[in-house]
C-alpha cells in the first residue's frame, strides 16, 4: 500500500490512541470517530463523504429523475430523487419532534420498500442510526437487536412485524414510537394504548419547527461517524453488530462499482429484493444505487416464490446481484422450459450450450470468438436473457454464500458470466471481486482496489502464496468494530488493523483468492485430520444435481457421513413442501424413478443408489481417504429459513443442524463402522 495517513474530523478526539489499537484501528463505541487512514495516491487517498453529500450530489444532476419505483394497485409509483429527499427531511423532522436524541438508534423491519429507504435516510439525516432487522426474526430475536442497540424508535411493515414488538414492548424501556408503514385494516383493534404511528401520522408529525435543528444535525454529521450497525445472522453465537461508518460504505461502493463498472454513466436500473438488513443489500440499494443516480425498482414480497421473474422483466435491470439460490432457482426454471421443447429445439439448444461455454471464456480473457458465437447468441442467448428480464444487465454478481461449479458453468454455457464476490459485513460487504477485465471466475476474485488482503498462518505469519491460511484484509471498507463488544473486535482487529475472516483460503500466482472453508467450520476427525466440509458438500452436490442441502458430520469420529435434502417446491413465503421441484422431478424421471414427493423418493431404492453414485463419484476426486464419505441418511425435511437451518442470505446454521438433528447423527455412528 501506499504510505498512509489520518484524516480526523473536526469533532473527532481520536488522536488519543490506545496500545491496543483502540481509536486508531478500532472501537465498540456507536458514538465515536474513528480516524479514516488515508493513502497519499490511489483509491485510496479519494475523499471522505457522508451519505448527505452523495444525496445532494444526485440533486444536483437528476433532482427530477426517478430514484424509487414500486408497484402498488397494479401500477409502478415513482418517487423522484428531489421527492426522495424530501420525504427523508420529513421523516428527520419527525424524529426530532419525538424528542430522539442524535446518535440514537432506529430499528427497521419489513420487506424492502420505499419508506425502508426513505426511514433509513431520514434517521441518517437527523444524525441517528438506521439499523435493520431482518423480517424473519422472531420476537425474541428482534427484542434482543433492540434491546442491545437501545432503540428509540421502530419501523415495522405491518400489522404482524407490529405484533413481535407489542409482547416485548414492556421490556423496552427507551422505546418512545413504532411507526408501520404498510397497516391493514387491523391496525386500530391492536394498537390502543401504544404510541404506534401510521406512516402518514408519523410523517405529518414534523414542522418547519424542526427545521433549525436538523440543518444543525445535518451539518455536523462527519464520514468517521457509524452510519449503520449490521447485525450478523448469528451462525456461530449471538448476533454481533457490525458498525459501519459512512466512509466505509461509501469509499467501498464507490471503489467497487466505478473500477468493476458495474454501474456505469447514463441508465441505471436496480431491482431491490436481498434483504435490506444486510450489508450487500445495503452497499447496493442505498449507497451504491443513489451514488450511481441509478432507479431502484422495489420487487414485491412474493418474489422468490416466483414473482422476481415478473419484476425483472418489467425493470430491465441493467446490473444484477444475487445469492446462489436465486441462480440455482432460475436454473432450474431454464432446464424446465428447456425440457419441455421438441427435439429440434433441445438440439440447437444444446448445440448453442456448448458454442457459449468456450465463447463466454474467450471473452472473459479478451480473447476473439467465432462466428458460431454470433450465431448462438442471435438464436438462443439473447432470447434467454430477454425471456429473463435481463438483456440490459452489464454485470452478474453473486455473493453471500458459495456457488457450485456446474452452476456457474451453466451460465457461463448461456453466456451469462457470474462473477464471485467475496466479503463479509466486517468489511462493508466486498473484499475482493471479479472483474470482466480481469478474472477467473471459479475464484473469489481479486482484493478490490486501495485494500491490502494477505493469509496468516495460524502462528500470525504471512505465507506464501498458493499456501493456504486465514483470509485477512485491511482498508477503508474495514468495519470499526463491534458495537459494545470489546472482546470480539479485539479478536477480529489486529494490532496492524487487519481483520480477521476467519476464513481459510489462498491466493494464487496472479493474486486470486480462493476460500477452502471457514476454520470454525472444520471437522477435526478422530484420527486427526482437518476436513474443510464445504469443499466436499459442493462436489457431492455437483455429482449429484437431486441434493439441495446437504451437511458434512464426523467432528472426533472415525469416518465421515452426509444428512442430505432433496430439493423441493417452496411454498408461500419460502415455507417447506413435501413436493418435489420440477428440476429433481426432471432427474428421477431420467433414473426410471416414479416418485413425486420427499417421502416417496426417501423411500426409493432408485433415488438412494443414485445418491449413492454420486457421492461414490466425489470420493474417487477426493484428495484423500480421510476425506471419503462412508454413509449418509436422509434428513427428515430440508433446510429452511423458517426452520432455523439457514440465514436470511442462505448461510448454513451448523452447529444449530447438529443440535437439531443430534439424534439422527448419533444413529449414523451407533451402527459397526464400515
Amino acid at each position: 500500500m501506499d504510505s498512509t495517513y489520518l484524516w480526523v474530523s473536526k469533532n473527532a478526539y481520536s488522536q488519543f490512541v490506545q496500545p491496543d489499537g483502540r481509536n486508531l484501528y478500532w472501537t465498540d463505541d456507536i458514538n465515536f470517530e474513528l480516524p479514516i487512514i488515508m493513502e497519499t495516491s490511489g483509491q485510496g487517498s479519494t475523499p471522505p463523504l457522508t451519505y448527505i453529500n452523495i444525496f445532494q450530489d444526485a440533486l444536483q444532476t437528476h433532482a427530477q429523475q426517478a430514484a424509487l419505483r414500486v408497484k402498488r394497485g397494479g401500477k409502478w409509483i415513482t418517487w423522484t430523487f428531489q421527492q426522495y429527499y424530501d420525504d427523508s427531511l420529513r421523516f428527520a423532522r419527525a424524529l426530532i419532534n419525538l424528542g430522539i436524541r442524535s446518535r440514537a438508534t432506529v430499528n427497521i423491519i419489513g420487506f424492502n420498500a420505499p419508506e425502508w429507504l426513505i426511514s433509513f435516510s431520514g434517521a441518517l439525516f437527523a444524525s441517528l442510526v438506521p439499523i435493520g432487522v431482518y423480517t424473519t426474526n422472531g420476537p425474541e430475536a428482534c427484542f434482543y437487536v433492540a434491546d442491545h442497540s437501545q432503540a428509540e424508535v421502530i419501523i415495522v411493515q405491518n400489522e404482524a412485524q407490529l405484533q413481535k414488538y407489542l409482547t416485548i414492548w414492556d421490556r423496552l424501556p427507551k422505546l418512545k414510537a413504532v411507526v408501520v408503514y404498510s397497516p391493514g385494516a387491523g391496525l386500530e383493534a391492536i394498537r390502543a394504548g401504544r404510541q404506534v404511528y401510521t406512516w402518514e401520522e408519523f410523517m405529518a408529525t414534523g414542522s418547519d419547527t424542526e427545521g433549525k435543528e436538523l440543518a444543525k444535525r445535518m451539518k455536523d454529521i462527519s464520514p468517521a461517524q457509524c452510519a449503520t450497525v449490521v447485525y450478523t445472522s448469528g451462525t456461530t453465537g449471538p448476533p454481533k453488530g457490525v458498525m459501519l461508518s459512512h466512509d466505509n460504505y461509501i469509499w467501498c461502493a464507490k471503489t467497487t462499482i466505478d473500477d468493476a463498472k458495474l454501474m456505469e454513466e447514463g441508465e441505471n436500473v436496480v431491482v431491490s429484493y436481498l434483504p435490506l438488513s444486510h450489508s450487500a443489500a445495503q452497499i447496493i440499494d442505498i449507497f451504491g444505487s443513489l451514488y450511481k443516480k441509478a432507479a431502484l425498482w422495489f420487487a414485491d414480497e412474493n418474489c422468490l416464490q416466483g414473482t422476481l421473474g415478473v419484476t425483472l422483466k418489467e425493470a430491465r435491470p441493467t446490473f444484477f446481484m444475487s445469492v446462489p439460490r436465486v441462480y440455482e432457482k432460475i436454473e432450474e426454471k431454464i432446464k424446465a422450459i428447456a425440457a419441455s421443447k421438441g427435439d429440434l429445439a433441445k438440439k440447437i439448444g444444446i448445440w448453442a450450450k456448448q458454442v457459449g461455454l468456450k465463447a463466454t471464456l474467450d471473452q472473459l480473457q479478451q480473447k476473439p470468438t467465432s462466428w458460431k458465437y454470433s450465431l448462438a447468441n442471435t438464436i438462443v442467448f439473447s432470447k434467454v436473457k430477454q425471456a429473463l428480464g435481463l438483456d440490459r444487465c452489464k454485470a452478474f454478481i453473486v455473493s453471500a454464500a458459495p456457488i457450485s461449479k456446474a452452476t456457474l458453468e451453466f451460465f457461463l454455457s448461456l453466456n451469462i458470466p457470474l462473477m464471485n464476490v467475496y466479503g463479509m459485513s466486517e468489511c462493508a460487504a466486498p473484499e475482493t471481486m471479479n472483474y470482466l477485465h480481469s478474472n477467473n471466475v471459479w475464484s473469489a476474485g481479486q482484493p478490490i482496489n486501495g485494500t491490502r488482503l494477505k493469509i496468516l498462518s495460524q502462528s500470525g505469519e504471512e505465507v506464501p502464496r498458493g499456501t493456504r491460511g486465514e483470509v485477512c484484509m485491511r482498508g477503508r471498507n474495514r468495519f470499526m468494530g463491534y458495537y459494545k463488544s470489546e472482546i470480539e473486535t479485539k479478536a477480529t482487529i489486529d494490532k496492524n488493523g487487519f481483520l480477521h475472516s476467519g476464513d481459510e483460503g489462498y491466493i494464487n500466482e496472479k493474486g486470486f483468492l480462493f476460500i477452502t472453508g471457514r476454520f470454525k467450520e472444520l471437522i477435526i476427525t478422530a484420527g486427526g485430520e482437518n476436513i474443510p466440509p464445504v469443499l466436499i458438500e459442493d462436489a457431492i452436490k455437483e455429482e449429484c444435481r437431486l441434493i439441495s442441502n446437504c451437511m458434512l458430520v464426523g467432528d472426533y469420529k472415525n469416518y465421515l457421513a452426509l444428512l442430505v435434502a432433496i430439493k423441493t417446491e417452496p411454498g408461500p413465503d419460502m415455507t417447506l413442501t413435501r413436493n418435489l421441484s420440477s428440476e429433481a422431478l426432471r432427474i428421477l424421471a431420467e433414473i426410471g424413478s416414479t416418485a413425486k414427493t420427499y417421502d416417496e423418493a426417501m423411500n426409493d431404492q432408485k433415488v438412494k443408489k443414485y445418491i449413492q453414485e454420486g457421492i461414490d463419484r466425489a470420493n474417487k476426486k477426493a484428495i484423500s481417504k480421510a476425506q471419503h464419505v462412508r454413509k449418509w441418511v436422509f434428513l427428515p425435511t430440508d433446510f429452511s429459513l423458517h426452520t432455523g437451518e439457514l440465514t436470511p442470505t442462505m448461510k448454513l446454521k451448523r452447529k444449530f443442524v447438529a443440535q437439531k438433528y443430534a439424534e439422527l447423527i448419533e444413529d449414523i455412528y451407533r451402527s459397526p463402522n464400515l
